[in-house]
């Protein structure tokens, strides 16, 4: 070891050299979160200006992106100041600066990573709640999702409350008993609702495809997908920082502070990419559910002998429509399939 390094132990410079790399992810990340939230401003913008049929849904979109990236500045500021604290103003801590992060809790962060993982649990549950709204679970559902994020609320206000009182100033704010039952129930309810958002999807795609072929049900996949990757940010990021943490590896420290700003992304990505018309909109209803028809026309008879009198058919009409009916939500819509077969003029050779 050089002669210039700190009087410390191996273990201990890694547990700071976590801290410190965590900070810097955090901020690169937030550099993500502040882009993606000038693209939903710009696209949500366009969509308010021009007062479409989603004019209120829009304006909704545009506060909660105010509302999740000004967490996520709040956020990034708090954690960078923590990390100057304990690396800087405080540095001859006992312990060191890694000891002086865990037994100093911060209260901007503590509260704006709450209000993040809430407002990314509500935006999922909500999505979950519309797609099924028009089916025979639409109770149960509405149910699940309710007691689901209470369950977050309520574990996650303890630990703020917990943890903010002046009483635990110098202890352990990641304590296991505080901080682990709240992310895991918070892991759980985003594993959860996003299987059941994207098993109703994985449906839509195969009614349609049994009834105007797989390229017509392809676009239920993607949406499945869009779910799948902005749910899996969060969840990847959690299970990274929950089995360091279950098992005592500083690797946690990093993760923790990772996490934070994952779940601001999550919800943004969403939101973009709903205003940029690449979730389900009416105008993918329009594409993938037309009413359709065609004419089929009967082929001529074999060729006619001598004696044998000939007529050409008429054609065979056959059409074939789907009603589409419009929920109040734009992002997902429901499909009455209505099958009708005319047949006219259909004449024997």
């Amino acid at each position: 070891m050089s002669s210039d390094a700190p009087d410390e132990t191996a273990r201990e410079l890694f547990a700071e050299a976590t801290w410190l790399q965590g900070a810097i992810v955090t901020a690169v990340m937030y550099g993500v979160a502040l882009t993606l939230a000038c693209m939903c401003f710009r696209s949500l913008w366009i969509r308010i200006r021009s007062r479409g049929p989603s004019y209120r849904k829009d304006i909704f979109f545009f506060c909660y992106v105010f509302v999740v990236i000004t967490c996520a500045t709040i956020y990034n500021i708090a954690n960078a100041q923590v990390t100057q604290l304990g690396f800087i103003d405080r540095r001859n801590y006992p312990g060191g600066p890694s000891a002086f992060e865990q037994n100093n809790s911060s209260i901007p962060i503590n509260v704006t990573f709450v209000l993040m993982d809430w407002f990314a649990d509500l935006l999922m549950i909500w999505r979950c709640i519309v797609v099924y709204r028009d089916t025979r679970f639409r109770v149960y559902i509405t149910i699940f999702g309710v007691v689901i994020f209470l369950g977050t609320f309520v574990t996650a206000s303890l630990w703020v409350i917990t943890v903010s009182m002046p009483a635990q100033a110098g202890n352990n704010w990641m304590s296991y008993s505080l901080l682990f039952p709240y992310l895991s129930v918070s892991l759980a309810s985003t594993i959860f609702i996003s299987c059941l958002t994207v098993l109703r999807f994985l449906e839509h795609r195969h009614r349609i495809s049994s009834v105007l072929g797989s390229n017509h049900g392809s676009i239920y996949a993607s949406f499945a997908a869009m779910i799948i990757e902005s749910a899996s940010i969060y969840s990847v990021c959690s299970v990274l920082y929950i089995v360091p943490f279950a098992i005592g590896n500083p690797l946690a420290n990093a993760f923790l502070q990772i996490l934070g700003m994952a779940q601001g992304i999550a919800p943004l990505l969403i939101i973009y990419r709903v205003a940029e018309g690449k979730a389900w909109t009416q105008s993918n209803t329009d594409q993938t559910m037309t009413s359709t028809s065609f004419r089929m026309r009967r082929t001529s008879a074999n060729p006619t002998t001598q004696g044998t009198s000939h007529r050409r058919s008429s054609p065979l009409n056959i059409q074939v429509t789907f009603d589409v009916q419009k929920s109040t939500d734009d992002s997902v819509t429901k499909s009455t399939e209505d099958k009708e077969v005319d047949c006219r003029d259909c004449h024997a050779v």
